[in-house]
């Protein structure tokens, strides 16, 4: 995922190195031509399903899903050009396979919003499962 403004951009993005999934982010400040030192932005091992989103101030917010304390968890944090990230916040568990589809951020004037689907066992006589949108909404600094 890529987020820019300007000549600014912040990109996230998920890999596999010896069977552990990891999540990083890098940031570019002259629109891409060359790219900062990645940031490892999982604490424990990631699934995957980045995302990113440039603030006003040059750094980002990046999420991810992580595997950590025996269940998938929507994590975020926010992260610095320098390498310099805060810790890790939880925001949800969330299903690990890929049914529960890519929770994306979206930046709305001094808050982001976050979005991600919940999908529940089919009903008795269903064939579908149920599926949710869920949101949450967090005040920028």
């Amino acid at each position: 995922m890529i987020s820019a403004r300007d000549r600014q951009a912040a990109v996230a993005w998920f890999t596999v190195d010896e069977d552990q999934g990891q999540a990083y982010a890098a940031f570019s400040s002259d629109a891409g031509r060359s790219w900062g030192t990645p940031v490892r932005l999982d604490d424990s091992g990631s699934l995957g399903r980045v995302d990113v989103e440039l603030l006003d101030d040059g750094s980002a917010v990046a999420s991810w899903v992580e595997f950590t304390d025996q269940r998938a968890q929507l994590r975020m944090r926010r992260i610095e050009p320098s390498g310099t990230t805060s810790p890790a916040v939880t925001v949800t568990g969330v299903p690990g396979g890929r049914a529960s589809g890519y929770p994306r951020i979206a930046r709305h004037g001094d808050q982001l919003v976050l979005a991600w689907i919940e999908s529940t066992p089919p009903a008795e006589g269903e064939d579908e499962p149920l599926q949710r949108v869920h949101t949450a909404v967090a005040a920028l600094p």
